[in-house]
């Protein structure tokens, strides 16, 4: 058609150069090779040509569209602006245009095309028709819909989440920041300059080094990431825990780094969380003092400090007189606030360089930092005594007590914080029996004062070798059906003279002399062979000490106790304190994860009151967890249960089971199960239990638990 179109323009112009026509020919040749379909439509905007091409394109015959309206071909719901643009392009508004829309292909699918239509003139400018040339865009239109849809996708999840996103041009510093960005820190868009700088201004002095290095390897190649925790500072003056990542996404031909984007999330809460873990890893949670853990580690900071500098400091271990006489007399909680009393008077009377610990029960220790003169140090013990005996009102009871104290100054010849802390306390055996409330130094003579603690290590060498030691067994009841799920084996010794001494008495004397390996392994044996006869599937609970782990063969002794009782391997629980992970926590955890190999299930005990690294947390996965009694006997302060279920929290991400030791009444037990406490431990259910007297009790509690199921469900 465009052929005839053509040739009756040539024979009305007989005078047109053959140069002209030799311009047509080519103009058709590149036409009908061309992969894009060309056509020429007339003023009524019908079809005189079209390439070839339109087959490929559209399926068509050239000779089925010929003559046709192409509004015959687009999609209804695109006819009417296509309308309007051939409307416009034949009124002369416009010269040209470009309209991305859907043609019928023969089979009755749709394809998306790029038409780019232009309009034609006669040599008196008069229009004459339409050239069209369409493209098959079916492809980039699907790439461009799928990255539409991309977009709105992050678009929403950006918007209906929680992170800040951040998209950071290096060469000019300019820094485009989304709206929950500026929500997170409290700012509205127009009080931040989007710059690097500003960034760099809000983000915490003591964390800008480590975030500007971190991001400089990541911008050097140096790592696949940027990451980095840091505290950005919020419109009301706070800082929010952040976590920033990022990643460099564009670079030039030299590798440089032209264009980073990233997300800041908020993660303040679980930093607090993790803060007042760690805090109660190093301080005792009934009065905020240091605990035992961050005393020696502030002892070891003192010995280094002398060492380099000179200079010299005291050590004094307290013990609080008549203290227990108060306690006896009028319970635990007046006990509690009388500790809680004398911890702030402790620190009020003593500088801040100094430290204040409590050890645990009465026990108190003290460091006077960077003093080596006796008469100072003489002039704080009388403060102590003086600000110690002062009466404290207890719910209307006033009561007084006193404290004696031992003197040791360093570091003089003591070759270790170990060896100070010993002169301390013998100094401190020596005003005990001087009348209490007073106070000694160590001298050397008083070694022969320690002779009593050296006839009760004779004593306990004695009873080792003659097995003058048994177990008694406290039950491990589970919180939601209240019947017995374990036992902890409890070690008891009953001297021939002096009677029953306390393990808090000779546990840590057998540790310290390496008896306790021969005791543990007395203790694995004994606890295996009486557990293998109990009901069921009863765990039997055997607590092992950090020395156990300092010696070879603690493996062996396990997989010989299980042997010779015939006890399954996953019936047997090892309790191990925070401690045991102090001095080798490498191969410590090594020997954990092969005790664990053999079937047997580990178990943090005393967890926060030790060394609480929360790293060996996420090293070692504990079958189960054991909040400290100190915690659960202070379980009604609002603060004090934050912390038990920060544990329980823990538990729950590294699926430990979580016991609460020391329930001794039904408030503590339902607190702890409020808390998510899965396991008790305590007086409420029984005190330990002689091996004879397991069975029964598991029985009685069994049958009460029935009774108390018939009684709620009556």
């Amino acid at each position: 058609m465009m052929r005839a179109a053509l040739a009756k323009r040539h024979s009305t112009d007989p005078g047109r150069a053959p140069a002209g026509r030799a311009t047509e020919q080519l103009y058709k040749l590149l036409a009908d090779n061309t992969t894009d379909v060309v056509i020429w439509l007339d003023l009524s905007v019908r079809r005189r040509y079209i390439s070839p091409a339109i087959k490929t394109v559209l399926g068509y015959e050239v000779d089925e569209l010929i003559g046709t309206h192409p509004l015959a071909t687009v999609h209804p719901s695109e006819t009417k602006a296509f309308q309007l643009i051939l409307d416009d392009l034949a009124q002369g508004r416009i010269e040209d245009a470009l309209a991305v829309q859907r043609y019928r292909h023969k089979k009755g699918h749709w394809v998306w095309v790029e038409a780019s239509f232009k309009l034609t003139r006669d040599p008196r400018g008069q229009p004459t028709g339409y050239v069209a040339a369409l493209r098959d865009v079916s492809a980039r239109k699907a790439t461009e819909d799928a990255l539409r849809l991309s977009e709105e996708r992050l678009s929403l999840a950006l918007d209906s989440g929680s992170d800040g996103l951040w998209d950071l041009d290096l060469t000019t510093g300019e820094i485009e920041l989304s709206s929950h960005w500026f929500d997170m820190l409290g700012y509205r868009a127009s009080e931040i300059v989007p710059h690097i700088n500003t960034w760099h201004d809000l983000v915490h002095r003591d964390d800008a080094e480590r975030s500007r290095r971190l991001f400089l390897d990541h911008l050097n190649g140096s790592t696949p990431a940027y990451e980095c925790e840091y505290r950005l500072r919020r419109k009301n003056g706070d800082y929010a825990w952040t976590l920033a990542r990022g990643k460099v996404v564009s670079r030039d031909q030299n590798g440089q780094a032209l264009r980073v984007v990233g997300t800041h999330i908020d993660i303040t809460r679980r930093k607090e969380a993790e803060l007042k873990i760690a805090h109660m890893a190093t301080h005792d949670a009934l009065t905020g003092l240091p605990n035992r853990a961050l005393f020696r580690e502030r002892l070891d900071e003192e010995l280094a400090t002398v060492r380099q500098q000179g200079g010299g400091f005291a050590i004094l271990a307290c013990d609080l007189d008549r203290f227990k006489t108060v306690n006896d007399s009028l319970g635990h909680p007046a006990g509690d606030e009388l500790l809680r009393v004398i911890a702030r008077r402790l620190t009020s009377v003593l500088r801040d360089v100094d430290t204040v610990a409590r050890l645990g029960g009465d026990e108190f220790a003290i460091i006077l930092s960077q003093t080596d003169d006796p008469r100072s140090v003489r002039a704080a013990a009388h403060r102590i005594i003086e600000v110690v005996g002062e009466p404290v009102d207890l719910c209307g009871h006033s009561a007084s007590i006193g404290v004696s104290l031992g003197v040791a100054l360093g570091p003089g010849a003591s070759a270790s914080g170990d060896q100070l802390f010993r002169h301390a306390d013998i100094a401190l055996y020596r005003a005990k029996k001087a009348g209490r409330n007073t106070f000694f130094f160590y001298d050397d003579g008083m070694g022969s004062e320690a002779s009593e603690r050296t006839l009760l290590e004779l004593d306990l060498r004695e009873a080792v070798l003659r097995s003058g030691f048994l177990l008694h067994y406290q039950p491990i009841v589970d919180a939601a059906s209240r019947t017995v799920s374990a036992f902890e084996a409890l070690m008891r010794w009953t001297h021939p003279l002096r009677g029953a001494i306390p393990p808090a008495e000779f546990i840590p004397l057998a540790e310290e002399t390496g008896l306790i390996v021969a005791l543990g392994t007395w203790a694995l044996h004994e606890a295996c062979r009486e557990a293998a006869s109990w009901p069921g599937d009863l765990r039997v609970a055997v607590n092992v000490s950090a020395v156990q782990f300092t010696q070879p063969g603690l493996e062996q002794v396990v997989r010989d106790a299980l042997s010779a009782s015939g006890l399954p391997a996953d019936r047997l629980e090892l309790e191990i304190t925070e401690s045991v992970l102090m001095s080798d926590a490498e191969s410590v955890v090594a020997s954990l994860h092969r005790l664990r190999d053999l079937g047997v299930r580990i178990a943090l005990d005393d967890f926060g009151t030790g060394y609480s690294s929360l790293s060996y947390l996420r090293r070692f996965p504990f079958d189960k967890i054991k909040i400290d009694r100190s915690f659960i006997r202070d379980i009604g302060n609002e603060e004090t249960a934050a912390i038990v279920r920060a544990i329980v929290g823990l538990g729950e991400r590294t699926g430990a089971t979580i016991t609460a030791e020391g329930v001794e009444t039904e408030e503590q037990f339902e607190s702890v199960c409020r808390e998510g406490c899965t396991q008790v431990q305590g007086y409420l259910f029984s005190k330990p239990l002689p091996a004879s007297r397991v069975t029964g009790f598991v029985e009685e509690l069994g049958r009460r638990a029935i009774e108390s199921g018939m009684s709620v469900a009556g």
